[in-house]
């Protein structure tokens, strides 16, 4: 039988749906028409392969998660915002005035390469003119799940603490949206699928608020939002309505029947956890960006009354295995105990678990016949990994020691997206020169005070 591609002797993480984790196992994985269809010990003759990837010293992951990003801004803001206390409310979001079709789709496209070379074969987008990012996505191959970012709140006036409503603008990104999911949902064969938006609850009004959880419910499709992510949202949320996000959102059964991603989860008392416990809720925590900005979720105290954890990046960096380190220091942290938490459990939550949230589980998240042939191949060569494999823990050696320069492949659908640390489908020069260009002008444009 002729099949499109055989990876031939690899340790593979993710079998089983991870029921079989221990330590990562020695197979060969057999892809044909972007599907696993066999894994085997030893490689059948039966197989006649167009490629073949020589496993020896490798270690293959189900690819990647991302459970919540921005991929447009993350080229226009790295350097801008991290040290600056109003970073946020007086720099990145003013910045989004800019924005307009063409910059979003070409700064997305750098920022999705960065993804996939970063080791994410799926990304979870909530952003702007995301027709334009599904362009993008499309272009390069990676696997996206995208929203268009409802609001109906001046953004640039939150800083000064102004919540400014504009109804028109709140049913033209309504519509917009509805617009947006009839073209891309479940479009590039299944790779694009979406979600209906939320920016926050405190940037949109009740009226849109429950307008966008009716589209939802109509659409049958999950939503992704920002919930309980700064201290100026919770201090507008129970200044305006005498209680925090989710328990303001629950007072009108947001969460009834509905699947939501909610990003950060910083601000979110211990009775409003209680809620997300009862309902399809995924924390979307973003360990190196609540770093950055100051506020960091206790995620300990979510996964004691069983709420659902997913990895995120938000913004600013998109390297899988700086991030799951990092979620993995700030659990031991938050509990001064090294056996809280360890590196499978974080390698769920950028796998198994995001697939689950984003009802994608019967095709993505572990390595598995029948499910889509999304996969990380990493290199354990270099000097970092310490020579001698075969005695290391291999699963912890690679989490605890690898960078994204040390992924081989980057499969998605079947596809090599990436090998050797580039990207296959489009030029990276050309579209780092592109996006430099428009992101110049953004700067300008901004800091002169025109759009």
């Amino acid at each position: 039988m002729e099949v499109d591609l055989i990876i031939k002797n690899t340790k593979c993480v993710g079998l089983n749906e991870f029921k079989e984790f221990k330590t990562p196992v020695s197979k060969s994985i057999i892809i044909n028409n972007g599907e696993i269809i066999d894994i085997n010990d030893n490689l059948s003759s039966i197989y006649i392969s167009k490629k073949t990837i020589d496993g020896s010293n490798t270690v293959t992951f189900p690819g990647f998660i991302n459970s919540h990003t921005h991929v447009s801004p993350t080229p226009i803001l790295k350097g801008f915002t991290e040290d600056k206390v109003d970073g946020f409310y007086g720099l990145a979001l003013p910045m989004e005035k800019q924005l307009n079709e063409k910059n979003t789709y070409l700064t997305a496209k750098l920022g999705i390469a960065e993804a996939v070379k970063g080791g994410y074969t799926t990304i979870n987008d909530i952003w702007h003119y995301p027709w334009s990012i599904a362009q993008a996505a499309k272009d390069i191959g990676i696997r996206a799940v995208l929203s268009n970012k409802l609001k109906d709140t001046d953004l640039s006036k939150i800083q000064f603490f102004k919540y400014e409503r504009d109804d028109h603008e709140g049913q033209t990104k309504l519509k917009d949206s509805e617009n947006f999911i009839s073209k891309w949902h479940n479009t590039n064969n299944g790779l694009i699928t979406c979600r209906v938006g939320i920016h926050a609850p405190d940037t949109l009004s009740n009226k849109l608020i429950k307008q966008a959880k009716e589209m939802a419910d109509n659409l049958q499709l999950g939503i992704h939002m920002h919930m309980g992510q700064t201290a100026t949202e919770n201090k507008y949320m129970n200044t305006e309505y005498n209680m925090g996000s989710v328990e303001y959102l629950n007072s009108f059964n947001f969460f009834d029947n509905i699947s939501v991603i909610g990003a950060h989860c910083n601000f979110v008392t211990d009775k409003e956890k209680d809620i997300l416990s009862k309902n399809d809720f995924t924390v979307a925590h973003c360990p190196i960006i609540g770093a950055k900005r100051s506020h960091y979720a206790n995620i300990p105290s979510y996964e004691k009354k069983g709420v659902k954890i997913g990895l995120g990046t938000d913004w600013l960096t998109f390297d899988a295995f700086e991030n799951i380190r990092a979620s993995i220091y700030f659990h031991r942290l938050s509990t001064n105990n090294v056996e809280s938490t360890n590196a499978i459990d974080a390698v769920k939550k950028s796998t198994i678990i995001p697939a689950e949230s984003l009802g994608l589980k019967n095709s993505i998240g572990s390595i598995d016949i029948g499910k889509k042939a999304d996969l990380n191949i990493i290199s354990t060569d270099d000097l970092h990994f310490g020579g001698i494999t075969k005695y290391h823990d291999l699963l912890s050696l690679v989490i605890y020691n690898a960078t994204a320069k040390d992924i081989k492949y980057s499969i998605i659908q079947g596809k090599i997206i990436s090998e050797d640390n580039k990207i296959n489908t489009i030029s990276e020069s050309e579209t780092l020169k592109d996006a430099e260009l428009e992101i110049s002008k953004i700067w300008k444009n901004h800091f002169n005070g025109t759009k």
